[in-house]
């Protein structure tokens, strides 16, 4: 496993790093890390020199001083045969195979992109929101707060807002860009597949049921895109029948594409209008 330190930002973010703790990334993010070499690597080394120092002088003593002891030579003593013969294969030192290492898994590198990612100090300008190549308005309401960096697994440069419905309920809205190995098929396969996935990854498994209510191409800033409106319906939470959920996928001409997704309480007409106005102010903006 890699040693833990800080390792440029999986999620996408340009000069941003995240700290690696040896298993698992951590949410801490600094975009000046310190770069001091990890406790105890310095004990270690000054440990294995003293180590090989040693096996070094154990050699020098047993050529030179044990053959005296012993009434041989020095080095050019000769040996005394072995008898017999060996009934196995002859064990060569000189051509014994050296063991290969096996390497040490190194934090894989954000792909590549042509999105820009916006600093996580720095996503909300002018009172709007950017984040994988689009922008919202901002929500005019203390109760939303912004959520700058969101990491989701097929999204990359993703960021949004949040507000908090009830204990481990929130409505949200999230703009982000698909990951390159994230792309899929046509515009309508790749949000059925984001749908697909945000039943999954954001309810709980097999507690929650999907209804498509609309599926069209439409069109932002002139670039062809595709929406999905649909419900999630769920029984495990007390006064919470589920979200109302639009999401749309839009394609940039470098083929690169982004992803608006709105959460919205199901019968709370208030947050619905809410992200209903994000929606349909949303502009195509590379910042």
């Amino acid at each position: 496993m890699a040693q833990p330190g800080w390792f440029p930002d999986p999620g996408g973010q340009p000069g941003m790093f995240r700290y690696w703790d040896g298993a698992t990334w951590t949410q801490q993010l600094s975009a000046d890390p310190p770069m001091s070499t990890p406790p105890g690597r310095k004990n270690r080394n000054g440990m294995i020199l003293a180590i090989v120092v040693g096996v070094v002088l154990l050699a020098l003593i047993a050529l030179f001083v044990a053959p005296r002891l012993v009434g041989g030579t020095g080095p050019t003593a000769t040996r005394s045969a072995p008898t017999g013969s060996p009934t196995g294969s002859a064990w060569d030192e000189t051509t014994r195979p050296t063991p290969t290492p096996t390497p040490t898994p190194t934090p894989s590198e954000p792909p590549e992109t042509s999105l820009p990612c916006p600093k996580y100090d720095e996503a909300v300008v002018n009172g709007r929101l950017f984040g994988g190549g689009l922008s919202v308005p901002v929500i005019d309401d203390p109760r939303w707060a912004m959520n700058a960096v969101r990491s989701i697994p097929w999204a990359i440069c993703a960021t949004g807002l949040w507000r908090t419905i009830a204990p481990s309920w929130v409505s949200e809205v999230i703009l982000a860009g698909v990951q390159p190995r994230s792309k899929t098929g046509t515009l309508e396969q790749q949000a059925l597949a984001i749908s697909e996935d945000s039943v999954d990854r954001f309810y709980e498994l097999g507690e929650a049921t999907l209804k498509m209510l609309s599926s069209k191409a439409i069109t932002v800033d002139g670039l062809d895109a595709w929406e999905l409106r649909y419900e999630v319906r769920i029984d495990y939470m007390d006064d919470i029948p589920g979200d109302n959920v639009n999401l749309v996928v839009v394609q940039h001409t470098d083929g690169s594409r982004s992803v608006l997704l709105t959460f919205a309480t199901i019968g709370d007409t208030q947050t619905q209008r809410q992200v209903d106005n994000c929606r349909d102010k949303v502009r195509v903006e590379k910042r």
